[in-house]
C-alpha cells in the first residue's frame, strides 16, 4: 500500500476513471462524460464500458484493472448492491480516490449505514480515498474539471474561473449555486461535493482550498459538522493566510428538541455552538446559500472594506430612502462625507441634497453625464467612504454610468457594489459588467448582506487563545453525576470563589425559625426537591419574609407544594439571607459535543425563554470578554445605570462570570449542562441566588 492520495490531487486530478460511461446524455454517465469533455478537461479520461471499443472517440476499457495506470479518482455510480464489489475492484486497480455518488446509504438507515462503514474499510484497506457517498462529485474550473451531472453545467458554457470555492453537504445545492454564480459573475475555483462525509470529510476540502493558491473566499454549506475543533483551527489558519469562509448550517432552529430541563440547552443548541464557533475564528455566518455564493464573488473580486462606512450612490430618491432605512435597522455603518467631497458636490448638487444615499436625480441645473460621473468620483473617493455601493435603476445615461462604475471597480482602491435593479431590462449593461470581469447582484437584499458580510470581516475579533485562569481559583471537582440541587450547585460556585447567599438546610418548622433567628429578616425560603427543576412554578420558592408570621405562612406554602410536585421526598427548606435589588441574569452552561462547553450569558429571572436575549461564548472567559458578552445584550443599559438607577458593580459581574466558565473549563466533558439563574448583579456586587446541573 503506497502513500494516500493528498486533496490537491483529488480536487485537481491527473486522469479520472468514468464507471459506466457513454455518449447518452440522458444517462447519468453520459452528462458526466460530455461535461467532462466540453469543459475541456486536459487530464486523462478512462472511460470504463464492457459493451463499448470507444465512447465520445475515446478508447473504452471493460474495467477499471485493464487500465494501462492507475487513475487518480474513479467516479462510481452504481446499485447499492454491487458498490462493495466496485470499490474493491478500484482498490485492487491501484485507484486514488472512489468519488461516490451512489445513494440510500446512512441516510436510509441502519442497512444503508452498515453498508457504507464497509467500504470505508474496503477503501482503507488499499489505501483509497472515498468521497461521498450520496454526492454528486466536483466542478473545478481551475482545473478544467465539470466532473459532476447537474445539467447547469451545459447551460453556463464557458467556466467563469476565479478565487470562491464551495465545499457542499448538498450536491443538488452546487449545481443550484453553480449557475448563479455564472449569471452574477462570479469566478470560482472549485466546488466539492462531500455528501455523506463516510471518510474524507468538510475539513479535508476547506484544508485542501486554504492550500490552494487560486482560492481566496471559501463557501460552505453545512448540514452536520463532524470535526469542530478541527474547524476552529482551519478557520484561524485560512485567516492568516488573508482567505475568508463564508458558512450557511441548516438547522438554525431547535423546533422539535427542546430540553425541558434546561432553558440554557435551549437557548443555546448546535447551531448557537456553531454560530459561536464562527464568530471567534472570523468565519461570516450567512443564511441564505444564493446570497452566500455572491457574497463570496464580491469579496473575491475587491479589495477589503477599509476603514470608514458606505458611501451608496442611486438613481432613486424612493429607492435610497428605502435602503437608508434597511442600512439603519442592519446597523451598517453609513459614511459621513468628508468637507472636501462636499465642496466636490457643490457644483452639482445643493448641501441639503448632499445625502447618503446620494440621489442623483437631486441635481440642480440641465442634465448631462458629467454631474453623474463627478458624483460617482466623488463618494467612490472620499476618505470616509470604505465600500461604494451604487443601485442602478432604469434611468437615463446608463450605459456610461455603468462605464464609469466599471472604472472605478478596475482602480481597486476599495470595493465597489453594483446593484443592478433592472430585471430583464437592460440586459446589455449586465452583460457589459460580465464581459469586464465585474460580479454584480440584482436585489437589495443581496446587497444588504454584501454590506453586512464585508464589515463583519473586516471588524472580526478572532479568539486565538484560551485565557489564562484567575490567579485564586482551584480546580473544580465534580461532587457526584447526576441531577445537583440548588445546594450542590452553590457549594460548587462558593469553591470558585463566586459569592452565594448564607443559608441554612432545616426539615423542620422549628429550625427554620432558629435559622431566620441567626440570618435576619427579610428572608428566602426555598423548597429544596430532587426532581423539580423551575421551583418557582412549583410554589418552593418565597421572598420577602419580614418577621415569624409570614415565616411560619411560607413553609406550611412549601411544605403543601412538596406533597404535590414531589410526593414522597424528605422535606427540606433552605433559609436564606435576601439580597437587594438588582439585575437579574441568567449565566448558564452547555456542553455541545464537539463544540466544548459553552458559556452563555443573557436576561435571567423568570422571563429568560420569553426574552431569549442571550450572548455566547465557548469557555473559559476572561472578566474582559465577560463585559464584551455583556454588551451584546439588550440589558447592558440596565447595567450601567439606565433611567436614574445605581449601576452595578460590573468588575465583580464580570469576576463571576468568568469563574462560572472557568468552572465550567474544568470539568469539561462530565459537565452536562449548568445553569444560575439569576446571577443578580447590585451595586455592592453579583450573587449566585439559584443554580443547577447536571453532571455525566
Amino acid at each position: 500500500m503506497g502513500d494516500r492520495i493528498g486533496i490537491a490531487r483529488i480536487i485537481a486530478p491527473r486522469s479520472i476513471a468514468l464507471i459506466g460511461a457513454t455518449e447518452d446524455y440522458a444517462k447519468f454517465g453520459g452528462r458526466i462524460f460530455h461535461h467532462l469533455v466540453e469543459h475541456g478537461y486536459a487530464g486523462t479520461i478512462y472511460p470504463i464500458n464492457p459493451r463499448r471499443e470507444t465512447v465520445l472517440g475515446l478508447q473504452a476499457y471493460p474495467s477499471v484493472r485493464d487500465l494501462p495506470a492507475a487513475p487518480d479518482i474513479a467516479l462510481v455510480a452504481v446499485p447499492a448492491s454491487k458498490l462493495e464489489e466496485m470499490i474493491t475492484e478500484c482498490g485492487e486497480a491501484g485507484v486514488g480516490a472512489c468519488v461516490v455518488v451512489t445513494a440510500q446509504m446512512a441516510e436510509f438507515g441502519a442497512e444503508g449505514a452498515a453498508l457504507e462503514a464497509r467500504i470505508v474499510e474496503i477503501a482503507r484497506g488499499y489505501g483509497m480515498r472515498i468521497v461521498g457517498p450520496n454526492c454528486m462529485g466536483f466542478i473545478v474550473p481551475s482545473a478544467d474539471m465539470a466532473l459532476s451531472s447537474t445539467p447547469t453545467l451545459r447551460y453556463t458554457g464557458p467556466f467563469r474561473k476565479g478565487g470562491v470555492a464551495l465545499v457542499s453537504q448538498s450536491g443538488a445545492l452546487m449545481g443550484a449555486l453553480y449557475v448563479a454564480s455564472h449569471d452574477h459573475g462570479v469566478g470560482l475555483s472549485g466546488m466539492v461535493s462531500i455528501g455523506n462525509q463516510a471518510d474524507l470529510e468538510l475539513c479535508d476540502f476547506v484544508e485542501g482550498f486554504i492550500a490552494d493558491p487560486a482560492t481566496r473566499v471559501i463557501c460552505l454549506y453545512v448540514e452536520g459538522l463532524k470535526s469542530p475543533a478541527r474547524l476552529r483551527n482551519l478557520a484561524l489558519t485560512a485567516r492568516a493566510a488573508g482567505k475568508t469562509i463564508l458558512a450557511v448550517k441548516a438547522g438554525r432552529t431547535e423546533a422539535g428538541s427542546v430540553m425541558a430541563r434546561s432553558h440554557t440547552s435551549s437557548l443555546a443548541g448546535s447551531f448557537s455552538a456553531f454560530e459561536t464557533l464562527c464568530r471567534e475564528t472570523g468565519i461570516v455566518v450567512m443564511d441564505d446559500p444564493d446570497s452566500m455564493i455572491l457574497v463570496a464573488g464580491l469579496m473575491d473580486a475587491n479589495p477589503p472594506m477599509g476603514t470608514g462606512g458606505i458611501g451608496v450612490v442611486c438613481s432613486s430618491g424612493g429607492g435610497g430612502a428605502v435602503l437608508a432605512d434597511r442600512m439603519d435597522l442592519a446597523g451598517l455603518p453609513v459614511a459621513t462625507y468628508s468637507e472636501d467631497t462636499r465642496d466636490r458636490m457643490d457644483g452639482d448638487f445643493q448641501r441639503a441634497h448632499q445625502n447618503n444615499p446620494l440621489d442623483l436625480g437631486a441635481h440642480k441645473g440641465a442634465l448631462e453625464f458629467g454631474i453623474f460621473e463627478r458624483a460617482i468620483h466623488a463618494v467612490h473617493e472620499d476618505p470616509n467612504v470604505g465600500l461604494l455601493t451604487y443601485v442602478l435603476t432604469p434611468q437615463p445615461l446608463m450605459p456610461e454610468t455603468m462605464r464609469c462604475l466599471i472604472d472605478a471597480f478596475k482602480r481597486q482602491t476599495k470595493p465597489v457594489l453594483i446593484v443592478q435593479t433592472t430585471s430583464r431590462f437592460a440586459g446589455d449593461l449586465r452583460e457589459m459588467l460580465l464581459d469586464a470581469g465585474v460580479p454584480h447582484v440584482t436585489r437589495v437584499d443581496d446587497a444588504l448582506r454584501v454590506m453586512e458580510a464585508m464589515v463583519a470581516r473586516r471588524d472580526a475579533l478572532v479568539r486565538e487563545g484560551v485565557p489564562a485562569r484567575i490567579g485564586d481559583q482551584p480546580l473544580a471537582v465534580a461532587p457526584r453525576a447526576g441531577f445537583l440541587t440548588e445546594p450542590e450547585v452553590k457549594a460548587m460556585l462558593a469553591a470558585a470563589g463566586i459569592r452565594v447567599p448564607g443559608a441554612e438546610g432545616c426539615s423542620t418548622l422549628d429550625e427554620a425559625l432558629e435559622a431566620a433567628t441567626r440570618i435576619g429578616f427579610p428572608l428566602v425560603m426555598k423548597g429544596v426537591a430532587a426532581d423539580v427543576v423551575h421551583k418557582s412554578d412549583a410554589g418552593l420558592v418565597k421572598v420577602g419574609i419580614g418577621d415569624e408570621a409570614s415565616l411560619r405562612d411560607a413553609y406550611a406554602q412549601i411544605v403543601a407544594a412538596f406533597a404535590e410536585h414531589a410526593p414522597g421526598q424528605p422535606v427540606r427548606v433552605d433559609v436564606q439571607q435576601m439580597i437587594g435589588a438588582g439585575v437579574e441574569l441568567l449565566v448558564g452552561v452547555t456542553n455541545e459535543p464537539g463544540f466544548g462547553p459553552q458559556i452563555v450569558v443573557g436576561a435571567g429571572g423568570v422571563y429568560v425563554e420569553l426574552l431569549k436575549d442571550v450572548a455566547q461564548a465557548s469557555a473559559p472567559v476572561s472578566p474582559d470578554e465577560a463585559e464584551a458578552l455583556l454588551r451584546r445584550l439588550k440589558l447592558w443599559p440596565l447595567l450601567t445605570g439606565a433611567r436614574g438607577q445605581d449601576p452595578v458593580d460590573m468588575p465583580a459581574l464580570c469576576d463571576a462570570i468568568a469563574r462560572i466558565s472557568q468552572l465550567a473549563a474544568d470539568l469539561g466533558e462530565a459537565l452536562v449542562d449548568m445553569e444560575v439563574n439569576p446571577l443578580r448583579a447590585t451595586p455592592d456586587g453579583a450573587y449566585a441566588l439559584d443554580g443547577r446541573a447536571t453532571l455525566a
